[in-house]
């Protein structure tokens, strides 16, 4: 399954998952990429997923049964002719879109025990709020420090309130 990041963030988010992937003895392996330089702009990043996978799955000889991309939904809206392209990419090539809405944060701060409820209106009050709870946390953090805050019950509470990712996680098996 080829999952395509934003950055490091996504990237150590999906290397986290995979350990609960292995935990569960689970026949899924996510085939990560992080997808720079997008600059933030959902359109480039989902034309460069496209490269990518074509790419990778050349080198594979085989195509990808899915293709995620994790996708931050703040710039979404900025230039309404690149999201409808980047709809029909998605569309086309049968991406399956994860929209952390607003930011990778936003979604992390959902996985933290009474969290789910907040909404934090743009990256900088996401980022703020999961440091108010999470007073270590820093972009790009590896999966082995994610887990020494996060575990399946998390990512069950996360999924609640996310519903891109809960279908993710539904397809993987992590979720029933």
């Amino acid at each position: 399954m080829f999952v395509g990041c934003e950055g490091e963030s996504e990237r150590g988010y999906g290397a986290f998952l995979t350990r609960l992937i292995e935990e569960q003895e689970l026949a899924v392996h996510l085939d990560m990429a992080v997808l720079q330089p997008g600059g933030g702009d959902p359109c480039a990043i989902v034309e460069l997923a496209v490269q990518r996978i074509a790419q990778k799955q050349k080198s594979r000889g085989e195509p990808y049964d899915r293709k995620i991309v994790f996708l931050d939904a703040d710039r979404l809206g900025a230039v309404p002719d690149r999201d409808q392209r980047l709809l029909q990419i998605s569309r086309r090539e049968q991406l399956h879109l994860i929209w952390q809405r607003p930011c990778h944060e936003a979604m992390l701060l959902h996985h933290i025990d009474g969290c789910a409820h907040l909404a934090p209106p743009d990256s900088s009050a996401a980022v703020r709020e999961l440091r108010r709870r999470w007073d270590d946390y820093r972009k790009g953090m590896p999966a082995a420090r994610l887990a020494e805050r996060l575990d399946l019950d998390a990512v069950r509470r996360a999924a609640a309130v996310e519903n891109d990712l809960s279908i993710f996680l539904i397809e993987i098996g992590l979720l029933p």
